[in-house]
């Protein structure tokens, strides 16, 4: 019974400490309190220098609050009383006020720090989720100095706000956001809350209702992975455009950019959603860039360029009033430091990109102009003419022929969540056959069943896999290299995170040029990387690299700052329509001829093309080397055979 009684007090007392610091002091207090009234009954019992108890009560408090009340006590026995009870106050008065103290400031200053508290605020960027895309989104809204500022000022706001819901915010955040940012950190106010998403009390919680955008990245290995990722899109949007008409009733719900793997789930993600959105359907994204680069050697460096903020080019969008009415002959006459790839336009709750249209073309008063250029300064136009020898001359432009191969061999290495995307992305080229073979360590069964859902026609995508380890040497010496065309590094995403899949990528590429040796030049190697920090490592070696969290963030960034430009990137990088490749000099007739870049531009546009820069062939070696986008138009070169033009075309 006594050891049930036991119980249910240290029960009781554990209980009554949980409720916090107040409750914690009341306890403290009445331990004083009791020691208070035990000395004191001691102190009267055993002397006899007291007038009552209330008197010897007040003494021991008094010896228990302040040591200093102990020399002036007489006689052994009080003394010792005296003693005991100053000591007990150390214990209990000042060392239990002092950790019970420091605990609630530290517990305050935890809480504080985490990112709970509510804030209040408007017209900022909303990023939901800390993924393995979010440093490489914020470092792009920090270096887009030009496209945010003519943000704010269309918006009426002075300084760029960004706040980040992240599932935890601690101070390794913050050190890997100052990593990220260095010293652009003063620019920008930014804000750290602790949530999810999918919650609307950790929206609010972010002020998502008055935010001027919204972002929502993608994780390929955080918050669960693809799957989980598009699930927790989808929730999201529609806990947004559920609450956020009550939290601002009349306004405008905030404009959403999400990244969704599954290209089949983006109907649904736009139909929930009420507001203004874009979606970028990320795996179908990076396979459309993987298959142009297998196909057109030397491409990801121009991707590279157009889509990251570190150097060079980028696409930008510009609505010229006096434009309207003009012929497209006329547009391209008007810009010498840019290259004008067709306009954009307004299409119900998107817009319609229309790239290398006919010479007569025809500009309407909503179009803006689509244009690559080195800053957006440089797409100012230069005049505006209404006759231009182009729309004079070439208002029938003659397009040149294009030589397909009939049958490209790929070898693809790894498996990841991106190769059903890859295999649709192939079908889209109805003129092209492509044989795939998959040499994976993933088991052969559960690779078909991840595919049963595709409809692939055997006769134009022929997919075979094989079993094998592309980092164990033994298994690639069974592999007949020279029947491939391309070979393909996917990152895996059976690995449990970036770090381990690029390691795995990177060895495999080594052991591969080590079969294959180093002075092989015969066959086309791509790489994709999940890690931008590893991008370095391939500076100056053979093959090509492809980055995908870099160029998805860069999307999900710019589209939030213009949305124009995610229809922009589907249609210039995607499968149909306009087209970005390499052709020969010697199909314009212009090998042999010193030549300038403005002159290539007027040939490009005779053959129905528009030139975007050329790729001149060096020794250097390295991803890229040769390749100049939008040189300067008085730019010349004594151009030869092997030498080739980039250019945009209808495929």
């Amino acid at each position: 019974m006594s050891g049930r009684i036991r119980r249910r007090f240290r029960f009781f007392l554990e209980h009554w400490i949980q409720r916090g610091a107040l409750h914690q002091l009341l306890l403290m207090m009445t331990l004083v309190v009791l020691v208070a009234l035990l000395g004191g009954l001691l102190a009267f019992i055993a002397t006899n220098v007291f007038g009552g108890f209330g008197e010897a009560a007040w003494w021991a408090f008094l010896r228990l609050t302040d040591p200093g009340y102990l020399g002036d006590d007489e006689g052994t026995v009080l003394r010792s009383i005296s003693t005991a009870v100053t000591v007990a106050g150390y214990v209990l008065f000042m060392g239990s006020l002092i950790a019970i103290m420091t605990a609630w400031l530290n517990k305050e200053i935890r809480n504080l720090e985490s990112g709970l508290t509510p804030i209040s605020i408007q017209d900022h960027f909303l990023i939901l989720g800390w993924t393995n895309r979010t440093p490489s989104i914020l470092r792009e809204l920090v270096l887009s100095e030009g496209r945010v500022r003519r943000y704010l000022r269309r918006r009426g706001v002075r300084r760029l706000k960004i706040v980040i819901l992240a599932d935890e915010v601690g101070s390794g955040l913050r050190q890997e956001i100052l990593n990220v940012l260095g010293g652009r950190v003063g620019r920008v106010s930014l804000v750290l809350r602790s949530g999810s998403s999918m919650r609307i009390e950790h929206l609010q919680r972010v002020d998502f209702a008055r935010a001027s955008a919204i972002i929502i990245p993608g994780a390929d290995f955080e918050l669960g992975g693809p799957e989980a990722t598009d699930t927790r899109v989808v929730k999201t949007l529609m806990s947004i455009s559920r609450h956020g008409v009550d939290e601002i009733p009349g306004e405008t719900l905030p404009a959403v950019v999400a990244e969704i793997f599954d290209a089949q789930k983006v109907p649904i993600a736009m139909q929930v959603y009420d507001g203004p959105i874009n979606i970028i359907a990320g795996d179908a994204f990076i396979s459309r860039l993987i298959a142009q680069t297998v196909r057109h050697r030397g491409l990801s460096h121009v991707y590279g360029e157009l889509l990251s903020h570190e150097h060079g080019n980028e696409v930008y969008v510009r609505y010229v009033e006096e434009f309207d009415g003009l012929c497209f002959a006329d547009v391209i006459e008007c810009f010498s430091e840019a290259v004008v790839l067709g306009v954009v336009r307004p299409e119900g709750r998107g817009f319609e990109p229309i790239l290398n249209p006919p010479a007569n073309f025809a500009i309407e008063k909503d179009d803006s102009i689509v244009l690559i250029a080195d800053s957006y300064e440089r797409t100012l136009p230069d005049s505006i003419s209404r006759s231009s020898p182009m729309s004079a001359e070439h208002a029938s432009r003659t397009p040149a022929s294009i030589e397909l191969q009939p049958l490209r061999r790929l070898l693809v290495l790894g498996w990841s969540h991106k190769v059903s995307a890859l295999l649709h992305e192939l079908v889209g080229y109805p003129n092209e056959r492509f044989a795939l073979e998959i040499f994976s360590l993933v088991d052969i069964a559960r690779r078909e069943q991840e595919l049963n859902h595709l409809d692939i026609p055997p006769d134009r995508v022929l997919v075979t896999h094989t079993l094998g380890d592309y980092t164990r040497p033994s298994d690639l010496q069974r592999i007949d290299w020279d029947s491939y065309d391309n070979v393909v590094f996917l990152g895996s995403d059976w690995l449990d995170s970036s770090v381990e899949t690029d390691a795995r990528t990177i060895l495999g590429y080594s052991a591969v040029r080590a079969t294959l040796g180093k002075d092989d030049g015969r066959t086309d190697i791509l790489v994709e990387l999940i890690d931008s920090e590893n991008a370095h490592l391939f500076a100056r070696r053979p093959g090509e690299v492809i980055i995908s969290p870099v160029i998805l963030s860069h999307m999900l960034a710019h589209a939030a700052l213009r949305r124009e430009l995610t229809s922009v990137f589907n249609e210039l990088f995607g499968p149909g329509g306009a087209e970005i490749f390499f052709r020969p000099a010697a199909d314009f007739g212009l090998d042999g001829r010193t030549i300038s870049f403005r002159e290539i531009r007027k040939s490009a546009f005779e053959h129905g093309e528009i030139a975007l820069g050329v790729r001149i062939d060096i020794e250097e070696e390295g991803v890229g080397a040769g390749v100049l986008l939008n040189p300067a138009p008085g730019e010349t070169w004594t151009l030869r055979k092997q030498d080739e033009i980039l250019v945009l075309t209808h495929y």
